[in-house]
């Protein structure tokens, strides 16, 4: 019996190891720029191929510690799919965005990552106006697969 359970035990070890090394399908960030750190804020999104995603929020400047929470919740497998279809969609694996050359001085920004067969997608905070829509659509999706709760 108890080999059975220790059994039991390593096979949910190794399955939970597993979860965690699921492959990230995007990442997502965004943060306030430079205000005073009473003010300022960021977060950061990731979320894996099996659909969990990690929401971290701080306040302020710092990026650990009390000033940060970590929040987890499930995308569902239809919103996957649409972070899948605007990346194909938007062209930036064959074409990938520019930089903007007159990156603003101070405002907060957005930004983030696709995955598409473990090469990184850029999508820069500030990218070339001939960029800006493409970039846009396949941030707006990620940002559509978080779950409800995590985006309070």
């Amino acid at each position: 019996m108890l080999r059975r359970l220790v059994l039991a035990a390593l096979t949910l070890v190794s399955y939970s190891a597993a979860a965690q090394d699921a492959e990230v399908l995007a990442e997502y960030w965004a943060s306030s720029g430079s205000l005073p750190p009473q003010y300022a804020w960021s977060v950061s999104v990731s979320i894996r191929v099996d659909g969990v995603v990690t929401l971290k929020r701080c306040k302020g400047y710092a990026t650990d510690g009390a000033a940060c929470t970590t929040q987890e919740g499930r995308a569902e497998a239809e919103r996957l799919d649409a972070i899948r279809a605007a990346i194909a969609a938007s062209g930036l694996v064959e074409t990938p965005a520019s930089q903007n050359e007159n990156i603003p001085a101070g405002g907060g920004s957005t930004g983030g990552a696709v995955y598409v067969d473990s090469t990184k997608v850029n999508l820069p905070a500030h990218p070339a106006e001939a960029d800006a829509q493409r970039v846009g659509d396949v941030l707006s999706t990620i940002v559509a697969a978080l779950p409800e709760r995590l985006e309070e």
